[in-house]
Protein backbone atom coordinates (compact mmCIF):
# COMPACT_ATOMS: atom_id res chain seq x y z
CA UNK A 1 0.00 0.00 0.00
CA UNK A 2 0.97 3.64 -0.36
CA UNK A 3 0.97 6.64 1.99
CA UNK A 4 -0.47 9.34 -0.03
CA UNK A 5 0.99 12.25 2.30
CA UNK A 6 3.71 13.99 0.64
CA UNK A 7 6.45 14.49 3.07
CA UNK A 8 10.44 15.07 3.83
CA UNK A 9 11.56 12.39 6.04
CA UNK A 10 13.23 12.69 8.98
CA UNK A 11 13.74 9.66 11.03
CA UNK A 12 13.68 8.26 14.63
CA UNK A 13 13.52 5.22 15.19
CA UNK A 14 12.29 4.54 18.93
CA UNK A 15 13.14 1.13 20.14
CA UNK A 16 12.01 0.59 23.71
CA UNK A 17 15.83 -0.71 24.87
CA UNK A 18 16.52 -0.31 28.57
CA UNK A 19 15.15 -0.63 32.09
CA UNK A 20 15.00 1.81 34.14
CA UNK A 21 18.75 2.04 35.57
CA UNK A 22 21.06 4.43 36.72
CA UNK A 23 24.50 4.76 36.00
CA UNK A 24 27.29 6.40 37.41
CA UNK A 25 29.98 6.83 34.30
CA UNK A 26 28.84 7.68 31.06
CA UNK A 27 27.10 4.84 29.47
CA UNK A 28 29.30 2.81 26.43
CA UNK A 29 28.56 0.37 23.60
CA UNK A 30 31.15 -2.28 23.11
CA UNK A 31 32.11 -2.93 19.44
CA UNK A 32 31.71 -6.98 19.16
CA UNK A 33 33.38 -7.64 15.87
CA UNK A 34 34.84 -5.37 13.24
CA UNK A 35 35.62 -6.35 9.04
CA UNK A 36 37.35 -4.00 6.93
CA UNK A 37 38.02 -0.26 7.83
CA UNK A 38 36.01 0.70 10.75
CA UNK A 39 36.79 4.48 12.30
CA UNK A 40 35.42 6.41 15.13
CA UNK A 41 35.85 10.25 15.45
CA UNK A 42 36.18 11.37 18.93
CA UNK A 43 35.43 14.93 19.39
CA UNK A 44 37.91 14.88 22.01
CA UNK A 45 40.66 14.43 19.76
CA UNK A 46 39.01 15.51 16.68
CA UNK A 47 40.44 13.08 14.78
CA UNK A 48 39.79 9.46 13.00
CA UNK A 49 40.83 6.45 14.11
CA UNK A 50 40.67 2.81 13.71
CA UNK A 51 37.98 0.89 15.78
CA UNK A 52 38.92 -2.49 16.90
CA UNK A 53 37.18 -5.42 18.67
CA UNK A 54 36.73 -4.74 22.29
CA UNK A 55 36.89 -1.06 22.11
CA UNK A 56 33.72 1.06 23.59
CA UNK A 57 32.03 3.80 21.81
CA UNK A 58 30.69 6.85 23.72
CA UNK A 59 28.07 9.53 22.95
CA UNK A 60 28.88 12.25 20.33
CA UNK A 61 31.42 9.78 18.94
CA UNK A 62 31.07 9.06 14.99
CA UNK A 63 31.77 5.69 13.08
CA UNK A 64 32.26 4.91 9.51
CA UNK A 65 32.63 1.84 8.08
CA UNK A 66 34.31 1.28 4.17
CA UNK A 67 34.05 -0.95 1.37
CA UNK A 68 33.39 -4.49 2.19
CA UNK A 69 33.36 -3.44 6.15
CA UNK A 70 30.79 -3.35 9.57
CA UNK A 71 30.91 -3.42 12.97
CA UNK A 72 28.82 -4.71 15.07
CA UNK A 73 28.27 -3.15 18.65
CA UNK A 74 26.88 -4.83 22.01
CA UNK A 75 24.60 -3.14 24.01
CA UNK A 76 24.30 -3.37 27.42
CA UNK A 77 20.79 -5.26 26.96
CA UNK A 78 21.83 -7.81 24.87
CA UNK A 79 20.66 -5.79 21.92
CA UNK A 80 22.99 -5.33 18.81
CA UNK A 81 23.19 -2.90 16.13
CA UNK A 82 25.58 -3.36 12.67
CA UNK A 83 26.75 -0.74 11.13
CA UNK A 84 26.59 -2.12 7.18
CA UNK A 85 29.76 -1.16 4.75
CA UNK A 86 29.78 2.57 3.59
CA UNK A 87 27.87 3.64 6.13
CA UNK A 88 28.13 6.49 8.62
CA UNK A 89 26.16 7.37 11.62
CA UNK A 90 26.63 9.55 15.24
CA UNK A 91 25.95 8.46 18.46
CA UNK A 92 24.15 11.86 19.24
CA UNK A 93 22.84 10.51 22.29
CA UNK A 94 23.42 7.28 24.29
CA UNK A 95 21.64 5.96 27.12
CA UNK A 96 20.42 9.88 28.07
CA UNK A 97 18.02 9.90 30.99
CA UNK A 98 14.67 11.21 30.18
CA UNK A 99 12.08 12.73 32.18
CA UNK A 100 10.38 9.86 32.07
CA UNK A 101 12.32 7.98 34.03
CA UNK A 102 14.02 5.79 30.95
CA UNK A 103 16.82 6.26 28.74
CA UNK A 104 17.21 7.68 25.15
CA UNK A 105 19.42 6.74 22.93
CA UNK A 106 19.90 8.61 19.25
CA UNK A 107 21.87 7.47 16.61
CA UNK A 108 22.24 9.76 13.08
CA UNK A 109 22.68 7.50 9.70
CA UNK A 110 24.16 9.99 8.07
CA UNK A 111 24.60 7.41 5.18
CA UNK A 112 24.01 4.08 4.70
CA UNK A 113 22.19 1.46 6.64
CA UNK A 114 21.93 -0.11 9.81
CA UNK A 115 20.68 -3.77 11.09
CA UNK A 116 19.70 -4.02 14.95
CA UNK A 117 18.74 -6.69 16.75
CA UNK A 118 16.68 -5.30 19.76
CA UNK A 119 15.32 -7.95 23.25
CA UNK A 120 11.74 -6.97 23.97
CA UNK A 121 11.85 -4.73 27.26
CA UNK A 122 9.61 -4.15 29.92
CA UNK A 123 10.19 -0.71 30.46
CA UNK A 124 8.36 1.12 28.08
CA UNK A 125 9.79 4.50 28.77
CA UNK A 126 13.24 3.85 27.03
CA UNK A 127 13.33 5.02 23.17
CA UNK A 128 15.79 4.19 20.66
CA UNK A 129 16.12 6.63 17.72
CA UNK A 130 17.68 6.56 14.26
CA UNK A 131 17.76 9.90 12.33
CA UNK A 132 18.26 9.08 8.47
CA UNK A 133 16.58 12.36 6.81
CA UNK A 134 13.46 10.69 6.32
CA UNK A 135 11.48 8.97 9.12
CA UNK A 136 10.78 8.39 12.68
CA UNK A 137 9.79 4.87 13.53
CA UNK A 138 9.19 3.38 17.37
CA UNK A 139 10.16 -0.46 17.84
CA UNK A 140 9.43 -2.53 21.10
CA UNK A 141 11.19 -6.06 20.38
CA UNK A 142 12.46 -5.95 16.74
CA UNK A 143 14.89 -7.56 14.38
CA UNK A 144 15.88 -5.98 10.76
CA UNK A 145 17.12 -2.81 8.95
CA UNK A 146 16.13 0.99 8.94
CA UNK A 147 18.31 2.96 6.79
CA UNK A 148 18.46 5.23 3.12
CA UNK A 149 20.45 8.06 1.69
CA UNK A 150 18.10 10.43 -0.29
CA UNK A 151 15.14 7.37 0.32
CA UNK A 152 14.22 5.54 3.32
CA UNK A 153 13.75 2.08 3.81
CA UNK A 154 13.19 -0.40 6.48
CA UNK A 155 12.05 -4.10 6.58
CA UNK A 156 11.24 -6.29 9.67
CA UNK A 157 11.90 -9.48 10.40
CA UNK A 158 9.92 -9.49 13.86
CA UNK A 159 8.41 -6.91 15.64
CA UNK A 160 6.52 -3.73 14.41
CA UNK A 161 7.77 -0.64 13.69
CA UNK A 162 5.39 2.61 13.27
CA UNK A 163 7.06 5.62 11.39
CA UNK A 164 5.67 9.22 11.51
CA UNK A 165 6.92 11.37 8.57
CA UNK A 166 8.60 14.36 9.93
CA UNK A 167 6.07 17.27 10.64
CA UNK A 168 3.24 15.13 10.04
CA UNK A 169 1.15 13.10 12.75
CA UNK A 170 0.08 10.50 10.30
CA UNK A 171 1.45 6.90 10.83
CA UNK A 172 2.78 3.96 8.57
CA UNK A 173 3.11 1.29 10.22
CA UNK A 174 4.65 -2.22 8.94
CA UNK A 175 4.58 -5.60 11.04
CA UNK A 176 7.23 -8.66 10.73
CA UNK A 177 7.39 -9.84 6.82
CA UNK A 178 7.00 -6.51 5.73
CA UNK A 179 9.45 -3.63 3.83
CA UNK A 180 8.71 0.08 3.65
CA UNK A 181 10.62 2.81 1.48
CA UNK A 182 9.51 5.72 -0.53
CA UNK A 183 11.07 9.44 -1.08
CA UNK A 184 7.98 11.44 -0.74
CA UNK A 185 5.45 8.87 -0.01
CA UNK A 186 5.68 5.44 1.43
CA UNK A 187 5.13 1.94 -0.42
CA UNK A 188 4.70 -0.87 2.40
CA UNK A 189 4.96 -4.47 0.61
CA UNK A 190 5.03 -8.27 2.01
CA UNK A 191 7.81 -9.28 1.06
CA UNK A 192 9.67 -12.90 2.02
CA UNK A 193 12.97 -11.38 2.85
CA UNK A 194 12.14 -8.46 4.67
CA UNK A 195 14.55 -7.90 7.52
CA UNK A 196 17.41 -10.14 6.09
CA UNK A 197 21.01 -8.34 6.04
CA UNK A 198 21.54 -9.73 2.82
CA UNK A 199 18.41 -8.52 1.43
CA UNK A 200 18.99 -4.90 2.65
CA UNK A 201 22.52 -5.04 0.40
CA UNK A 202 20.19 -5.20 -2.74
CA UNK A 203 17.58 -3.67 -2.03
CA UNK A 204 19.84 -0.28 -1.43
CA UNK A 205 21.38 -0.81 -4.46
CA UNK A 206 17.92 -0.76 -6.44
CA UNK A 207 16.99 2.26 -4.07
CA UNK A 208 19.98 4.26 -5.14
CA UNK A 209 18.60 4.81 -8.64
CA UNK A 210 16.61 8.25 -8.53
CA UNK A 211 15.69 7.86 -12.14
CA UNK A 212 13.63 5.26 -11.77
CA UNK A 213 9.28 5.63 -10.62
CA UNK A 214 8.24 4.56 -7.82
CA UNK A 215 5.95 1.68 -9.76
CA UNK A 216 9.26 0.65 -11.89
CA UNK A 217 10.92 0.41 -7.81
CA UNK A 218 8.07 -2.28 -6.55
CA UNK A 219 8.27 -3.96 -9.59
CA UNK A 220 11.97 -4.46 -9.44
CA UNK A 221 12.18 -4.97 -4.99
CA UNK A 222 9.52 -7.87 -5.31
CA UNK A 223 11.51 -9.16 -8.29
CA UNK A 224 14.67 -8.90 -5.83
CA UNK A 225 12.65 -10.48 -3.47
CA UNK A 226 11.74 -13.53 -5.48
CA UNK A 227 15.42 -13.88 -6.56
CA UNK A 228 17.01 -13.97 -2.99
CA UNK A 229 14.59 -16.91 -1.57
CA UNK A 230 14.98 -18.77 -4.80
CA UNK A 231 18.95 -18.34 -3.44
CA UNK A 232 18.34 -19.51 -0.34
CA UNK A 233 15.66 -22.11 -1.52
CA UNK A 234 19.07 -23.34 -3.41
CA UNK A 235 21.38 -23.05 -0.40
CA UNK A 236 19.24 -25.09 1.79
CA UNK A 237 18.87 -28.25 -0.90
CA UNK A 238 22.71 -28.18 -0.85
CA UNK A 239 23.29 -27.90 3.28
CA UNK A 240 24.10 -31.12 5.40
CA UNK A 241 22.40 -31.43 9.02
CA UNK A 242 25.33 -29.98 10.51
CA UNK A 243 27.74 -27.49 7.48
CA UNK A 244 27.51 -25.02 5.29
CA UNK A 245 27.41 -24.24 1.40
CA UNK A 246 29.34 -21.08 -0.17
CA UNK A 247 27.06 -19.49 -3.19
CA UNK A 248 29.65 -17.18 -4.18
CA UNK A 249 31.14 -18.74 -7.72
CA UNK A 250 34.47 -19.79 -7.53
CA UNK A 251 36.77 -17.99 -8.28
CA UNK A 252 35.71 -14.81 -7.10
CA UNK A 253 36.56 -12.15 -8.80
CA UNK A 254 37.46 -9.39 -5.94
CA UNK A 255 37.71 -6.05 -7.01
CA UNK A 256 35.63 -2.74 -5.98
CA UNK A 257 33.46 -4.48 -3.13
CA UNK A 258 36.55 -6.24 -1.60
CA UNK A 259 35.99 -10.18 -1.14
CA UNK A 260 32.33 -11.23 -0.62
CA UNK A 261 31.75 -14.47 0.37
CA UNK A 262 27.84 -15.63 0.65
CA UNK A 263 26.34 -18.93 1.99
CA UNK A 264 23.92 -20.96 3.99
CA UNK A 265 24.59 -23.06 6.81
CA UNK A 266 22.95 -25.41 9.00
CA UNK A 267 23.70 -26.72 12.63
CA UNK A 268 22.22 -27.67 15.83
CA UNK A 269 25.29 -27.58 17.82
CA UNK A 270 25.41 -24.39 19.54
CA UNK A 271 29.02 -24.69 20.30
CA UNK A 272 29.66 -24.56 16.64
CA UNK A 273 32.03 -22.43 14.79
CA UNK A 274 32.08 -21.51 10.89
CA UNK A 275 35.54 -18.95 10.39
CA UNK A 276 36.57 -17.74 7.48
CA UNK A 277 40.33 -17.01 7.04
CA UNK A 278 41.88 -15.23 4.37
CA UNK A 279 46.01 -16.13 3.96
CA UNK A 280 47.63 -14.91 7.35
CA UNK A 281 46.57 -11.50 7.37
CA UNK A 282 42.39 -12.06 8.03
CA UNK A 283 40.36 -14.59 9.99
CA UNK A 284 36.84 -14.04 10.57
CA UNK A 285 34.48 -14.02 14.05
CA UNK A 286 32.25 -17.08 14.17
CA UNK A 287 29.76 -16.73 10.86
CA UNK A 288 27.15 -18.82 12.87
CA UNK A 289 24.42 -16.69 14.95
CA UNK A 290 21.70 -19.28 14.74
CA UNK A 291 21.68 -23.07 16.02
CA UNK A 292 18.07 -23.88 15.41
CA UNK A 293 18.85 -26.62 12.86
CA UNK A 294 17.30 -24.63 10.28
CA UNK A 295 19.22 -23.23 7.38
CA UNK A 296 20.44 -19.69 7.83
CA UNK A 297 22.52 -17.43 5.61
CA UNK A 298 25.76 -15.93 5.94
CA UNK A 299 27.37 -13.17 4.52
CA UNK A 300 31.34 -11.81 5.36
CA UNK A 301 33.10 -9.03 3.62
CA UNK A 302 37.01 -8.79 3.62
CA UNK A 303 38.90 -5.45 2.25
CA UNK A 304 41.50 -6.88 0.42
CA UNK A 305 44.42 -4.32 -0.82
CA UNK A 306 48.26 -3.67 -1.01
CA UNK A 307 47.91 -2.31 2.56
CA UNK A 308 47.40 -5.33 4.32
CA UNK A 309 48.54 -7.72 1.78
CA UNK A 310 45.97 -9.91 0.91
CA UNK A 311 45.83 -8.85 -2.92
CA UNK A 312 48.73 -11.23 -3.15
CA UNK A 313 46.22 -14.30 -1.49
CA UNK A 314 44.61 -16.55 -4.07
CA UNK A 315 42.43 -18.68 -2.04
CA UNK A 316 40.21 -18.35 1.05
CA UNK A 317 38.89 -20.86 3.70
CA UNK A 318 36.20 -21.88 5.53
CA UNK A 319 36.10 -23.80 8.31
CA UNK A 320 32.85 -25.73 10.31
CA UNK A 321 33.21 -27.00 13.25
CA UNK A 322 30.26 -28.27 15.08
CA UNK A 323 28.81 -31.72 16.10
CA UNK A 324 31.63 -33.94 16.40
CA UNK A 325 32.55 -32.94 12.98
CA UNK A 326 34.89 -30.85 11.05
CA UNK A 327 34.81 -29.42 7.30
CA UNK A 328 36.57 -27.01 5.69
CA UNK A 329 36.14 -25.56 1.73
CA UNK A 330 38.85 -23.65 0.00
CA UNK A 331 37.43 -20.94 -2.40
CA UNK A 332 39.62 -19.42 -5.62
CA UNK A 333 40.10 -15.77 -5.29
CA UNK A 334 40.53 -14.08 -8.35
CA UNK A 335 42.38 -10.37 -6.97
CA UNK A 336 42.16 -7.45 -9.69
CA UNK A 337 45.23 -5.35 -9.14
CA UNK A 338 43.82 -3.13 -11.65
CA UNK A 339 41.16 -1.93 -9.40
CA UNK A 340 41.77 1.16 -7.41
CA UNK A 341 40.39 -0.29 -4.20
CA UNK A 342 43.05 -2.89 -4.38
CA UNK A 343 45.69 -1.15 -5.13
CA UNK A 344 46.11 1.74 -3.30
CA UNK A 345 49.43 3.08 -2.62
CA UNK A 346 51.16 4.67 -5.61
CA UNK A 347 54.72 4.00 -6.47
CA UNK A 348 57.92 5.81 -5.00
CA UNK A 349 60.51 6.96 -6.81
CA UNK A 350 63.99 8.61 -5.88
CA UNK A 351 66.63 9.78 -7.80
CA UNK A 352 69.58 8.09 -5.72
CA UNK A 353 72.73 8.89 -7.82
CA UNK A 354 73.80 10.40 -11.33
CA UNK A 355 77.25 10.41 -12.76
CA UNK A 356 78.14 13.20 -14.97
CA UNK A 357 81.22 11.59 -16.71
CA UNK A 358 79.27 8.16 -17.48
CA UNK A 359 76.09 10.14 -18.64
CA UNK A 360 73.86 7.76 -16.26
CA UNK A 361 71.36 7.81 -13.15
CA UNK A 362 70.56 5.55 -10.37
CA UNK A 363 66.85 5.47 -9.98
CA UNK A 364 65.27 3.48 -7.18
CA UNK A 365 61.61 2.36 -7.81
CA UNK A 366 59.58 0.84 -4.61
CA UNK A 367 55.99 -0.31 -3.95
CA UNK A 368 55.91 -2.18 -6.81
CA UNK A 369 56.57 -5.30 -5.33
CA UNK A 370 53.83 -7.79 -6.94
CA UNK A 371 52.40 -4.70 -9.14
CA UNK A 372 53.20 -3.52 -12.52
CA UNK A 373 53.49 -0.31 -14.13
CA UNK A 374 55.77 1.46 -16.47
CA UNK A 375 58.23 4.11 -16.29
CA UNK A 376 58.77 6.86 -18.26
CA UNK A 377 62.05 9.18 -18.43
CA UNK A 378 61.75 12.78 -20.31
CA UNK A 379 64.49 15.41 -20.52
CA UNK A 380 63.18 19.08 -21.43
CA UNK A 381 59.60 17.85 -21.91
CA UNK A 382 60.99 14.96 -24.60
CA UNK A 383 59.90 11.39 -23.66
CA UNK A 384 63.70 9.36 -23.38
CA UNK A 385 62.85 5.96 -22.73
CA UNK A 386 59.78 3.55 -21.83
CA UNK A 387 60.29 0.30 -19.09
CA UNK A 388 57.88 -1.63 -17.74
CA UNK A 389 58.22 -1.85 -13.80
CA UNK A 390 56.93 -5.16 -12.35
CA UNK A 391 58.53 -5.38 -8.83
CA UNK A 392 60.97 -2.98 -6.79
CA UNK A 393 64.23 -2.37 -8.58
CA UNK A 394 66.89 -0.17 -9.40
CA UNK A 395 66.96 1.31 -13.40
CA UNK A 396 69.92 3.16 -14.59
CA UNK A 397 68.98 5.97 -17.21
CA UNK A 398 71.45 7.27 -19.99
CA UNK A 399 71.35 10.70 -19.92
CA UNK A 400 71.75 13.47 -22.99
CA UNK A 401 74.74 15.34 -23.32
CA UNK A 402 74.47 18.71 -21.35
CA UNK A 403 72.16 20.07 -18.49
CA UNK A 404 68.69 19.24 -18.38
CA UNK A 405 65.39 18.61 -16.98
CA UNK A 406 64.98 15.28 -15.84
CA UNK A 407 61.37 14.03 -15.33
CA UNK A 408 60.63 10.22 -14.05
CA UNK A 409 56.93 9.20 -14.25
CA UNK A 410 55.97 5.32 -12.62
CA UNK A 411 52.35 4.92 -13.25
CA UNK A 412 51.20 1.44 -11.89
CA UNK A 413 48.25 -0.98 -13.22
CA UNK A 414 45.23 0.43 -10.81
CA UNK A 415 46.76 4.10 -12.80
CA UNK A 416 48.28 5.10 -8.96
CA UNK A 417 51.36 7.51 -10.36
CA UNK A 418 54.57 9.58 -9.10
CA UNK A 419 56.47 11.95 -11.03
CA UNK A 420 59.68 13.35 -10.14
CA UNK A 421 61.95 16.23 -11.59
CA UNK A 422 65.42 16.68 -11.24
CA UNK A 423 67.98 18.59 -12.61
CA UNK A 424 71.27 16.82 -14.05
CA UNK A 425 73.93 17.33 -16.22
CA UNK A 426 76.13 14.78 -19.05
CA UNK A 427 80.15 15.92 -19.50
CA UNK A 428 81.58 13.33 -21.11
CA UNK A 429 85.36 13.30 -21.50
CA UNK A 430 86.40 15.11 -24.72
CA UNK A 431 89.48 16.96 -25.38
CA UNK A 432 89.64 20.27 -27.06
CA UNK A 433 92.32 22.74 -27.23
CA UNK A 434 92.73 26.58 -26.55
CA UNK A 435 94.13 28.47 -29.72
CA UNK A 436 95.87 32.23 -28.61
CA UNK A 437 95.95 34.42 -31.95
CA UNK A 438 99.24 35.24 -32.80
CA UNK A 439 100.79 31.78 -31.81
CA UNK A 440 103.02 30.71 -28.83
CA UNK A 441 105.70 33.67 -29.20
CA UNK A 442 105.41 37.47 -30.29
CA UNK A 443 107.95 39.51 -30.06
CA UNK A 444 106.81 43.56 -30.08
CA UNK A 445 108.92 46.32 -31.31
CA UNK A 446 107.73 49.25 -29.03
CA UNK A 447 109.74 52.57 -29.05
CA UNK A 448 110.58 53.44 -25.67
CA UNK A 449 108.15 57.17 -24.68
CA UNK A 450 109.74 60.31 -24.00
CA UNK A 451 111.24 61.44 -21.54
CA UNK A 452 108.86 61.94 -18.36
CA UNK A 453 106.43 60.10 -19.92
CA UNK A 454 105.58 55.92 -18.06
CA UNK A 455 106.55 53.30 -19.98
CA UNK A 456 103.28 51.65 -20.36
CA UNK A 457 102.88 49.04 -23.36
CA UNK A 458 99.04 47.60 -23.57
CA UNK A 459 97.91 44.57 -25.56
CA UNK A 460 95.34 42.62 -26.33
CA UNK A 461 94.90 38.80 -25.45
CA UNK A 462 93.00 37.31 -27.83
CA UNK A 463 92.11 33.04 -27.66
CA UNK A 464 89.50 30.67 -28.66
CA UNK A 465 88.25 27.82 -26.55
CA UNK A 466 87.48 24.90 -29.38
CA UNK A 467 85.10 22.31 -26.80
CA UNK A 468 83.20 19.92 -29.23
CA UNK A 469 79.63 20.92 -28.64
CA UNK A 470 80.53 24.88 -28.64
CA UNK A 471 78.43 25.12 -25.17
CA UNK A 472 80.06 27.30 -22.64
CA UNK A 473 77.67 26.18 -20.33
CA UNK A 474 79.53 22.93 -20.16
CA UNK A 475 82.84 24.46 -19.08
CA UNK A 476 83.85 24.53 -15.17
CA UNK A 477 86.39 27.50 -14.60
CA UNK A 478 88.67 29.61 -17.18
CA UNK A 479 91.97 30.86 -15.56
CA UNK A 480 94.19 33.71 -17.23
CA UNK A 481 97.75 34.17 -15.77
CA UNK A 482 100.08 36.38 -16.63
CA UNK A 483 103.54 35.55 -14.82
CA UNK A 484 102.31 33.54 -12.50
CA UNK A 485 99.48 35.78 -11.61
CA UNK A 486 95.90 35.38 -12.26
CA UNK A 487 94.93 38.42 -14.05
CA UNK A 488 91.36 36.95 -14.86
CA UNK A 489 89.19 33.85 -13.55
CA UNK A 490 85.72 32.73 -14.71
CA UNK A 491 83.53 30.47 -12.96
CA UNK A 492 80.45 28.08 -14.01
CA UNK A 493 77.50 30.62 -15.11
CA UNK A 494 79.93 33.22 -15.18
CA UNK A 495 81.37 31.83 -18.50
CA UNK A 496 79.43 33.59 -20.95
CA UNK A 497 81.35 33.19 -24.22
CA UNK A 498 84.11 30.59 -26.09
CA UNK A 499 85.95 33.63 -27.76
CA UNK A 500 88.13 36.13 -25.64
CA UNK A 501 90.13 39.26 -25.33
CA UNK A 502 91.94 39.98 -22.43
CA UNK A 503 93.88 43.50 -22.00
CA UNK A 504 97.14 42.97 -21.12
CA UNK A 505 99.89 44.93 -19.77
CA UNK A 506 103.04 44.36 -20.33
CA UNK A 507 106.87 45.23 -19.15
CA UNK A 508 109.48 46.22 -21.33
CA UNK A 509 112.94 44.20 -21.26
CA UNK A 510 111.86 41.27 -19.33
CA UNK A 511 109.40 38.23 -20.42
CA UNK A 512 105.78 38.18 -20.32
CA UNK A 513 104.30 34.97 -19.88
CA UNK A 514 100.70 34.43 -20.69
CA UNK A 515 99.07 31.42 -19.45
CA UNK A 516 95.22 29.96 -20.15
CA UNK A 517 93.83 26.55 -18.62
CA UNK A 518 90.32 25.76 -18.93
CA UNK A 519 88.72 23.41 -17.00
CA UNK A 520 85.92 21.16 -18.96
CA UNK A 521 82.77 20.08 -15.92
CA UNK A 522 84.30 16.38 -16.94
CA UNK A 523 87.07 17.44 -15.88
CA UNK A 524 89.42 17.64 -18.95
CA UNK A 525 91.76 20.87 -18.93
CA UNK A 526 93.27 22.19 -22.03
CA UNK A 527 96.53 24.83 -21.87
CA UNK A 528 98.13 27.29 -23.62
CA UNK A 529 100.98 29.25 -22.98
CA UNK A 530 102.02 32.38 -24.99
CA UNK A 531 105.36 34.64 -24.38
CA UNK A 532 105.43 38.51 -25.06
CA UNK A 533 108.93 40.33 -25.37
CA UNK A 534 108.97 43.99 -25.87
CA UNK A 535 112.16 45.29 -27.49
Amino acid sequence: MFCSAKFFFRVAVALAVLPALSFSAPAAGKVRSTSGIVDRWKIKLNNWEQLWPGAKVYQSDLVRTGVASEVVFALPDGSSITIAENTEIELSQLLEPNDEGGFETKIDVHKGFINFAVRKQKNKKSNFKFKTGTATASIRGTEGFVGGEGMFFAGLKTGKLEIVPDGSNKMVAIEAGETTFGRDSLVVLKLASSGEKRFAERLEKILLNKSKSMGDLVREVQQADSAFQEQLRVEALALPENGFAVTSASPVNVCEQGLVLEGSYRTSDKNASLILQVGNGFVSNNLIHSADGNPHPFSQQVVVNDENGLWTVNKATLTFTGAGLTTSKSIDLKVNKACSEVNTKAPTVVVESYDSLRCSANIAINEMQNDAGIMVVAADGSPLSEDAVTKNTQKRVKLKSGKHEYTVNVEDQAGNKVTVAKTMGCYPVKRFNVDIQGGSREVLKVPPPPKDVTDRISQSLQFRIRVPDNNPENLYKVVVKQNGKVIRQELLAQIHSLDYQIPLELSRGGVNRIEVEVTHKSGFKAKATKVYEVR
